[in-house]
């Protein structure tokens, strides 16, 4: 039922499912990581570690905005792919798992407290609390600019792969709808929101 509804051609029925599933995962996958993994275990592998913003809050907001829009990048040139396993089944966009994978190094960044930006670390539920405060933290709104995206190119696939059976797609023939447009662009308008609250706290922690 949730391949079914990821693969409605209603895109806020692929939006609602999505939710559901990232809610799940995220918040599942943040508590699990506080007791499990070591604290600081992705610190290493962090990208922004390295990655000094401008201390001017607009161009901070666009470095920290063009980085974010990589990981859209991968998602996008994903949902360019699909597969399924069934042949009664609807073709699953691969770009659903370049997202998952997105929110599953930030809930492992989360639990683990493996931010570039050292702070002292807090109690889980000051962690899981303090994500909802979106004034300050841009974790959920960035987030949930990647979702939409994702699922409004969910059924834009180029190539689609059935065993070893595979048909192709011209971009001329892919149509996109009103509601896709508008959620594409409301997604992209909050990566950026979330970048300039992302830049803000940056700046007032330096």
């Amino acid at each position: 039922m949730i391949r079914e509804k990821l693969t409605s051609e209603k895109v806020h029925i692929r939006i609602l499912y999505l939710s559901i599933i990232f809610i799940i995962e995220f918040f599942g996958l943040t508590v699990l990581s506080y007791f499990i993994l070591p604290e600081g275990f992705l610190l290493n592998q962090n990208n922004f570690k390295n990655f000094e913003t401008s201390s001017n809050l607009f161009f901070s907001t666009l470095q920290i905005f063009l980085f974010n829009m990589i990981s859209i990048v991968f998602v996008i040139i994903g949902s360019c792919f699909a597969k399924k396993k069934e042949k009664h089944q609807n073709y699953m966009s691969l770009g659903y798992w370049c997202f998952i994978i997105c929110i599953s190094i930030n809930a492992i960044t989360l639990g683990t407290w493996s931010f570039s930006s050292q702070t002292e670390s807090v109690p889980l539920v000051v962690r899981i609390i303090g994500i909802f405060n979106i004034t300050k933290n841009a974790g959920l709104i960035e987030m949930f600019g990647q979702l939409l995206i994702t699922c409004s190119f969910a059924n834009k696939y180029l190539v689609m792969t059935y065993k070893k059976e595979t048909q192709t797609r011209k971009i001329k023939d892919i149509k996109c709808t009103k509601q896709e447009i508008i959620f594409l662009i409301l997604g992209i308008v909050l990566t950026f929101i979330g970048a300039m609250i992302e830049s803000n706290s940056i700046i007032a922690l330096s």
